[in-house]
């Protein structure tokens, strides 16, 4: 699985630069990070701003700046005005084409850009509802999903959902799983093993969380291929050590030591079990990165720090190429 400097060399080696919207541009985090990925030639950036005197006097010279405070977008507002016909009189939309969670949004939609970055001064719902609005989910799902790569040493995997999905149901929980699966294809795993995690190993508890699982498990062997398998469902100590997965399960399809994707049941699990990770083992958790829309928007922690909005932005091109052809 390609880690983030080799997804970053990936982007070098690309023939296509794609371009890549940050709303908060009046954010100092958000301008050195820009500044820094115009430098090295990995995206064109866009950044938009609320008012002129917003705009920082250090910003690389061939980024692009917007102000869209009092500057409506006239394709935007017909656009925008399409999509939630029935469900938006004009003023409002007016309203929300100069904000500027929107206005990135409408970017990717009209294909003036390629990907977006958010969320240090947004909440997630506020960095997502208008791409779920917008841009929406790709057609093969009806969610989207949120992953982590967890890194220590030459270990290397995904965990999901982690940030978005409160208790997918057993549908939500098998496409949860196939996008990560899907997503570690494209970071170059050949033979993606995805395991799904649980408080039962093969039948060894109940209950409906249990079922839950066994259910998405069930639906997901329909989606198997020669690249993409999946197993479960599985307590973490039979998923992360392949001796105890032997013993407890032994007729588990899963055969690397450690598998490419970890599957937690819902939010609570996933959140706990990153941080955990992160706070005790030691692990580097790169994220989230969002899956299943149309084009790639990634949300920021408001206290992200500047190497934590290089990785997303990155990633963010890297998914960008991943749609539109490298």
């Amino acid at each position: 699985m390609m880690t983030i400097n080799e997804i970053k060399k990936s982007i070098l080696n690309s023939n296509t630069k794609k371009t890549i919207v940050f709303p908060e541009g009046r954010e100092e985090k958000i301008v050195e990070v820009a500044n820094k990925m115009q430098e090295e030639g990995l995206a064109n950036i866009v950044l938009l701003f609320d008012s002129e005197d917003e705009i920082a006097s250090n910003i690389h010279k061939d980024i692009e700046t917007r102000v869209i405070k009092g500057n409506v977008d006239k394709e935007m507002l017909e656009t925008i005005l399409e999509i939630r016909k029935g469900r938006l009189e004009e003023a409002e939309a007016i309203e929300l084409v100069q904000k500027r969670n929107y206005y990135g949004s409408l970017m990717m939609q009209l294909d003036r850009a390629d990907g977006m970055v958010c969320g240090l001064n947004y909440t997630t719902a506020d960095t997502l509802r208008p791409a779920l609005q917008i841009i929406k989910t790709a057609p093969d799902y009806s969610i989207a999903s949120s992953v982590f790569i967890m890194t220590k040493g030459d270990q290397n995997f995904l965990f999901t959902d982690c940030a978005l999905n409160v208790d997918p149901n057993p549908k939500h929980l098998s496409d949860i799983a196939f996008m990560a699966a899907e997503f570690a294809k494209q970071l170059n795993v050949k033979t993606v093993e995805t395991v799904m995690l649980s408080y039962s190993t093969a039948g060894s508890g109940a209950g409906p969380t249990v079922d839950k699982v066994a259910k998405a498990v069930d639906r997901l062997k329909g989606m198997e291929n020669e690249s993409m398998i999946f197993d479960g469902e599985m307590q973490f100590d039979s998923a992360f050590v392949k001796s105890v997965r032997d013993k407890k399960y032994p007729n588990c399809k899963l055969t690397k030591e450690i598998p490419d994707v970890f599957v937690f049941p819902d939010l609570n699990a996933g959140n706990i079990g990153y941080k955990i990770a992160q706070r005790l083992g030691g692990y580097e958790a790169a994220g989230p990165f969002i899956l299943g829309l149309n084009k790639p928007v990634n949300d920021l922690s408001r206290g992200a720090t500047v190497e934590d909005i290089y990785q997303t932005a990155i990633v963010t091109v890297f998914q960008s190429l991943c749609k539109g052809g490298k």
